[in-house]
């Protein structure tokens, strides 16, 4: 037995020194064929690696792409050849030896016949690697259309946009981004750019356009081309989807951009995975309509607007060329370059149309312009014209439609006043299932809300909108081939009236001149339905001085051919007389004569039986005729003139049907006035939802009416508001220190806007610590402006009730100087989950603004201004400075920071200085910071 175990211990012995050693000899007894071998083998490989080559360098001339692993595969290629081929040549030193080669060098050919095997193994093993699958790929962007814009030209407006939108794609919790503008604003141009950058971020970036009648099947065709994907036996677009949406979650980052998207699809019907099974595909998509971002499920959205004056100007001149350069035609290039509004589409296209023309051609473009006629200029039709037409198109609704076109009646850089909007509405019965003049406004504002989101209206200022320069011209185009025909000149060289062949045949008329001093007699526009007439340079100013020759005179017949008109509106116009053929417009709704300088007899309006809006705002009349009471059908009376008028007895009670009535200076009847109107008249108007009046404290207690919706009361010290006010303003109000419990007892239940301005002794909006405040005190209440309370200590005294600011949307604090606590110890978070917008300006006794916990329940700031303050810190802590329990703060919907004037401002919070301000918030958050 010990014998066989020593055997057995010697085999072992022998196999593991024995083979070893053998195996190191065989590198000095193999030495050339080891060599030859490797020569041999790299041979082969570069014979593979040429292959490979060939068809790398078809797919870069078809533009492709290379995919990452053959590149890395040749280059391995190459840097193994090179070692191989130092192998090679060191064999030639080693055979040299020693005594001139007749004693070999053992140890050199060891160490080099091991190299050359250890190298041949890798060799092979490169090789087996030469069956790629595919060595190239097409460029990510096949199938966005170019739109030969030149990308970005380092415009500021579209860098830190494309910034934003790539830093959105590295957060992890962002899967869905939109970014929207209207049509021709550069939003493929921008996509473009995201893609060429976001290409460190994924492993893939593919691209479809959707367009407005998405074929779903197209759209899973392209995007399985760029991802190389075969649907094989798939025929249909559920069973596509399920391989595509595969594709999409095998673990690459994939960028997944989808251009020009006009409904919200569902993208889990194509295969685009959403929620939680996304892994790490992200998505991208434009849209003309901010709806479809929301329908879309967007976590990110960001609007493409036009350029600046500047950017745009630079698009132009390289568009143009050095056309812009010569001296005669310089001032004209700026002029069309402006009629373009920053609008990209119309800049290029305009820009090189007009490319190394004469100046003949300059003028005439601009000209076209000027009269809206787009589509007679080279390039503006099929690419200016018919992607701002499609917009027009695709709205829904026939009211969206014509809104958008009775916009385009205003001049240019134009604020369209939204009541304007609501009055011609109604006259022309546009919307035809709206009966009452609120449900109308209300229509008005949805509609100009949906045409916001589509890009087709601008936000202007307040309770105005603005149209697009380019969108207005198209919209006249458009107008004009359809049942309308629009006549729109805004000249103020113009001297005279167009030509009476041109008015015939129109459905609407708007001029604005400041030449014109006389309108034609004998015209005949039997289809006009609206005449719009302004002069941008006649201000009240200067009516009251102006001689009567500069007044606009009017022809005694210049109605008579106009029999069918409906809507009259006419602004900043001095007029001599009213013409006698108006009593001929039997079909009039609207007389709208607004910053006018009337003449005193003005009776004749009392003969339109069919007026149902009549408006002097702002306007110089003197007395309403009595002959204004026979007008039956009148729904809305604006009377906000300019100076105090006198209205007969009488006038006001006979209008039974008025639904709205704006008063301001009025003589109301007095011992020493007493043919005037009382105002004890007003309690007969039964239907009247709608007031603004501005009256004496003598009056308090006269009115009394039912069902009032809207009522603004200014300058008084009325002590009784009625229950259903909705908005009320006080301007200058005396004697009122608490306006809770002083005017209204019951607590303004359904009070949604709330203006105080120079009200010195108010001290409070509440004294909570009297016991009759009710619950529902200011429930409803949405926006609260304070301004110039030079008295006001705090918002509420004492305890809150319990519904108090639950609704607030804004709060606006201006001037208050005597304001040391915005907010009171008991205040809960939930209490301004509401809250969107904060202004605080001049309080000059503030500490701080919140307090940690307040934060908490800000969850929808959007908004928030401080300025001319004293305070030291914006949030204050709630515990010590060594409290570790704080939690972070955090504004997550704020998009607007202004701080200015604040010079004692050490900190935003307690734990962050000046200069950490930015990172508290959101990366989209405007900052306007001058302390």
């Amino acid at each position: 037995m010990a014998e066989a175990i020593a055997f057995s211990i010697l085999g072992k012995i022998a196999e593991i020194l024995v083979e070893p050693i053998g195996r190191q000899f065989g590198y000095i007894f193999c030495y050339n064929s080891n060599i030859d071998s490797l020569e041999s083998e790299v041979d082969e490989l570069k014979k593979m690696r040429l292959g490979v080559q060939m068809h790398v360098d078809a797919g870069k001339r078809n533009l492709e792409i290379v995919e990452p692993y053959v590149q890395l595969w040749l280059t391995r290629v190459d840097e193994m050849s090179e070692g191989a081929e130092r192998i090679v040549q060191a064999k030639v030193e080693v055979e040299k030896g020693c005594l001139c080669g007749w004693c070999p060098n053992l140890k050199s050919r060891y160490s080099l016949s091991r190299k050359a095997k250890k190298k041949k193994m890798k060799v092979v093993e490169l090789q087996t690697k030469c069956n790629f699958d595919r060595v190239t790929y097409p460029a990510s962007l096949v199938g966005i259309p170019s739109t030969s814009m030149g990308g970005f030209k380092g415009f500021e407006s579209r860098i830190s946009i494309t910034e934003d939108v790539l830093r959105a794609l590295k957060d992890d919790t962002i899967s869905m981004i939109g970014i929207w503008g209207m049509g021709g604003v550069g939003k493929t141009t921008m996509v473009k750019e995201v893609a060429e950058k976001a290409g460190n971020l994924f492993d893939e970036v593919v691209t479809a356009v959707v367009s407005q009648n998405p074929d779903l099947t197209k759209i899973q065709g392209d995007l399985g081309e760029l991802l190389h994907l075969k649907y094989d036996d798939e025929k249909t677009i559920l069973a596509r989807a399920r391989r595509l949406r595969a594709r999409l979650t095998n673990g690459n980052r994939i960028l997944v951009i989808l251009d020009d998207v006009w409904k919200g699809n569902d993208l889990g019907e194509v295969g685009i995975p959403l929620g939680g099974d996304r892994k790490g595909c992200k998505v991208v998509l434009t849209s003309r309509l901010q709806q479809v971002c929301s329908d879309m499920g967007t976590q990110k959205d960001f609007r493409v607007q036009v350029l600046s004056e500047e950017e745009a100007w630079d698009l132009f001149k390289e568009m143009a060329g050095h056309s812009v350069d010569i001296v005669d035609i310089h001032p004209i290039a700026k002029e069309v370059a402006q009629e373009c509004g920053g609008l990209p589409i119309a800049l290029v296209t305009l820009g090189r149309a007009l490319k190394n023309k004469e100046k003949h051609a300059w003028n005439d473009a601009l000209q076209q312009l000027r009269r809206s006629s787009v589509t007679h200029i080279r390039g503006m039709h099929e690419k200016v014209y018919l992607s701002i037409e499609l917009s027009y198109n695709y709205l829904e609704s026939a009211q969206a439609k014509s809104l958008l076109l009775l916009c385009c009646l205003f001049p240019e850089d134009y604020n369209i006043w939204i009541e304007d909007l609501v009055r011609y509405v109604v006259g022309l019965r546009l919307f035809e299932d709206v009966e009452t003049m609120a449900e109308a406004r209300d229509r008005v504002y949805s509609v100009v809300d949906e045409l916001r989101s589509c890009s087709l209206l601008l936000a202007g200022d307040q309770v105005f909108v603005k149209l697009h320069d380019v969108v207005r011209d198209v919209g006249i185009a458009i107008a004009s081939k359809g049942e309308h025909l629009y006549l729109v000149r805004h000249d103020n060289n113009m001297e005279e009236w167009p030509e009476k062949e041109r008015c015939e045949p129109c459905t609407a008329i708007s001029l604005t001149s400041n030449s014109m001093h006389e309108l034609p007699d004998g015209l005949d526009c039997p289809k006009l339905k609206l005449l719009r007439l302004e002069s941008t340079s006649r201000s009240l100013n200067i009516l009251r001085l102006e001689s009567t020759s500069r007044s606009l005179n009017i022809s005694a017949d210049f109605f008579g051919g106009m029999k069918d008109l409906i809507v009259i509106g006419f602004r900043d116009v001095s007029l001599k007389r009213l013409p006698p053929s108006l009593e001929f417009l039997m079909n009039l709704r609207t007389l709208c004569l607004h910053s006018c300088h009337l003449d005193k007899n003005i009776s004749i309006i009392g003969s339109l039986k069919t007026l149902e809006i009549l408006s002097f705002s702002n306007s110089l009349v003197e007395e309403l005729p009595s002959e204004i009471g026979q007008l039956c059908k009148l729904k809305l009376l604006d009377l906000r003139c300019r100076w105090k008028i006198k209205i007969p007895s009488g006038v006001l009670s006979n209008l039974s049907k008025l639904e709205e009535l704006y008063l301001r200076r009025v003589y109301w009847k007095t011992e020493e006035l007493r043919e005037n109107a009382s105002i004890t008249e007003l309690n007969s108007l039964s239907r009247l939802k709608a007031l603004e009046i501005l009256i004496d404290a003598e009056f308090k207690n006269s009115l009394t009416f039912r069902g009032l919706e809207m009522s603004m009361i200014l300058e008084t010290n009325v002590n009784v508001l009625l229950k259903t006010t909705e908005i009320l303003n006080f301007y200058e109000v005396k004697g009122m220190k608490k306006v809770l419990m002083e005017l209204d007892v019951k607590g303004f239940e359904k009070l949604k806007e709330l203006l105080i301005v120079e009200c010195d002794e108010v001290e409070y909006l509440i004294d909570a610590t009297m016991d009759l405040v009710p619950d529902s005190a200011f429930v409803s209440l949405e926006s609260i402006d304070l301004w110039h309370m030079h008295n006001l200590k705090e918002i509420c005294n004492g305890n809150p009730p319990v519904g108090f600011l639950s609704r607030l949307q804004r709060l606006s604090l201006w001037d208050l100087p005597a304001m040391k606590s915005l907010w009171w110890a008991s205040i809960q978070p939930e209490c301004l989950g509401n809250l969107r917008s904060l202004s605080i300006i001049g309080v000059k006794t503030l500490k701080s603004v919140f307090t940690e916990s307040l934060v908490k329940g800000l969850v929808q700031l959007q908004k928030l201004e401080i300025g001319g303050c004293d305070m030291e810190e914006i949030v204050a802590m709630e515990g010590g400075e060594d409290d570790k329990g704080a939690e972070k703060i955090e504004f997550p919907n704020l998009n607007i920071l202004s701080l200015t004037g604040l010079p004692n401002l050490r900190s935003f919070y307690p734990k962050s200085d000046i200069g950490a301000i930015p990172s508290l918030f959101n990366q989209k958050v405007c900052f306007s910071i001058v302390i």
